[in-house]
């Protein structure tokens, strides 16, 4: 067998990104500035909306959101319990409390007979923060759920750059924003980073100055060479989250490759769904392939009763890296110390899968072959006697 490590994830990164980070880098400008202002555009006309704020990381662009909505310390706001802590956190530091909802077992993504106990409970909820899990779209149904109860809706996409939904692109059209990662891991990275999209130019407005403290003005404005004033004022609280020009020229890059990068990440994905199909009591998630999917990770659930922990270390002993998408929120000690718990109904959908799935390796770099060893490893755990 090959010695070759495979990684979980490696990020694509040509000599395109290198040489446009380097030229920040000369430029005597490496703070948010111009490459910055350009991404924001770039992105915006990408995904087909009117704003694209850049932020430090998708996990700042949750927190603007959540922010803008202007809700009271206590406000309710529904979060699925099958997500990253950052989406949760989001809402608790603003004296929000966080609903833990469960998931369609299907696609892993936001319950709708949850969601819809949640809202018509007793208190119910005062907004929804719904994650497109893996890069499929959470449902129309959720939208419209929402809608109806007239709560706002904030989208975590952070799997979801270059996903499609109803609505076309997600890019926050028609809710409360619609928040990106570039983390080293995602579809697009920039290393760390991430933006906040939206059609709501008070939304875009108050994200530009949350991003810095709450100011008017930032650093750019303030004190390039044709600044009309240097004076500048506090609008209100928020926090140190912009992005430095040296990253967003990477992401420059990386949305222009993008259309490219998706295309492999199809070819993989299309290559493990075929490799996967005849593997005894593996199940794919979602069950179909998605034409509208940003194709983020490549999720299986497990034959009941595997020891997850042990293919993971067999896997790893043999140069493949896997990883789980998620640990339920509601499993984390300190959750449970702060009271944040599941809504009406809990959460047994997440409970029964929480041991059982299992992302693996996916990214542009992987070959054809990679993903047969990948799989032909996994038949063999799965297949072991126990």
């Amino acid at each position: 067998m090959s010695t070759d490590v495979i990684r979980f994830s490696e990020p694509d990164i040509s000599e395109d990104e290198v040489e446009a980070a380097a030229a920040v880098l000369r430029s005597g400008w490496i703070t948010t500035g111009e490459e910055c202002a350009q991404l924001e555009a770039e992105l915006a006309e990408y995904v087909g909306i009117e704003h694209v704020v850049a932020v430090s990381s998708c996990t700042a662009a949750l927190e603007i959101a959540v922010a803008h909505l202007g809700l009271p310390r206590g406000a309710r706001i529904g979060v699925p319990t099958w997500t990253f802590v950052s989406t949760a956190m989001a809402a608790y530091h603003r004296g929000l409390e966080p609903v833990l909802l469960d998931i369609d077992p299907v696609t892993l993504n936001l319950s709708e007979t949850s969601l819809a106990a949640a809202l018509d409970g007793e208190p119910g909820l005062d907004a929804v923060v719904a994650v497109h899990f893996a890069g499929v779209a959470v449902p129309k149904s959720i939208h419209d759920l929402c809608h109806v109860a007239g709560v706002p809706l904030i989208e975590d996409a952070a799997h979801a750059m270059g996903t499609r939904d109803h609505r076309g692109l997600i890019g926050g059209r028609d809710t409360a924003g619609c928040c990106f990662s570039f983390y080293a891991t995602k579809n697009l990275t920039s290393a760390e980073g991430g933006a906040l999209a939206t059609d709501d130019p008070e939304l875009a407005d108050f994200a530009r100055s949350f991003r810095l403290h709450g100011l008017s003005k930032d650093a750019w404005n303030r004190y390039r060479p044709d600044a009309k004033t240097l004076s500048y004022d506090v609008l209100g609280d928020g926090l140190k989250a912009n992005l430095p020009d040296v990253l967003a020229a990477v992401a420059r890059v990386q949305l222009r490759r993008f259309d490219e990068l998706q295309a492999r990440r199809r070819k993989i994905v299309d290559a493990y769904r075929s490799a996967l199909a005849d593997v005894p009591g593996v199940r794919l998630v979602p069950g179909e392939a998605d034409p509208d999917s940003a194709d983020h990770l490549m999720v299986v659930v497990l034959p009941e009763g595997t020891d997850r922990g042990a293919v993971q270390a067999s896997l790893q002993a043999q140069g493949i890296g896997t990883s789980v998408h998620f640990r339920p929120l509601h499993t984390f000690g300190w959750f449970a110390e702060q009271g944040v718990g599941p809504g009406p109904g809990g959460t047994p959908v997440a409970d029964e899968l929480a041991d059982r799935a299992l992302s693996l390796p996916l990214h542009p770099r992987l070959s054809e072959g990679d993903v047969a060893r990948v799989v032909d490893s996994l038949r063999s755990e799965v297949s072991s006697p126990s």
